[in-house]
């Protein structure tokens, strides 16, 4: 088969997009694939595996706006989780990935059923949480990485009978 000059750049950039495209895919999935294995860390209680996939300067920002870097989040997550009895459910949505080089915008969506110890008064109460986050990541030596996780809005926090 003989190509035209205008078939064989029609064909290189063809042959672009797809490698374009399927290079998306990758970096989508790996990012999926992270924020899976953080799922998994909140689920088993595990603090340090949610700030596994950080970059050295990884901050946290409440829903009050106070920004905590790796070792304020730990003490808080570790201090929150010593009070959870058992995380009965863990839904995780990714609702948006935004691609822009080597720095991704990504939104996620996660309802979480848990029993916890109330601070005051010990007694053990079943709550339904939804929140929502906003999660800058960028592209590193070894892959995705979040640079910065901030809540979007404040959490829904719904008491559930025991």
């Amino acid at each position: 088969m003989r190509l035209s000059t205008r078939g064989s750049v029609l064909l290189v950039v063809v042959v672009g997009l797809v490698a374009c495209g399927s290079s998306r895919t990758r970096d989508e999935n790996q990012i999926r694939e992270r924020i899976a294995s953080i799922r998994t860390a909140i689920v088993a209680k595990q603090a340090e595996g949610i700030v596994r996939w950080g970059t050295d300067d990884w901050t946290f920002t409440g829903p009050d706006a106070t920004a905590y870097d790796k070792t304020a989040y730990l003490a808080r997550t570790q201090a929150l989780m010593a009070r959870i009895v058992n995380v009965d459910a863990l839904d995780t949505h990714v609702d948006r990935i935004d691609l822009r080089g080597d720095t991704a915008d990504v939104e996620i969506t996660q309802t979480m059923e848990r029993h916890e110890r109330d601070a005051s008064t010990a007694n053990v109460l079943h709550v339904r949480l939804r929140y929502r986050e906003h999660h800058v990541w960028v592209r590193a030596s070894d892959g995705w990485r979040v640079k910065s996780v901030s809540f979007i809005g404040t959490p829904e926090r719904e008491l559930l009978p025991q």
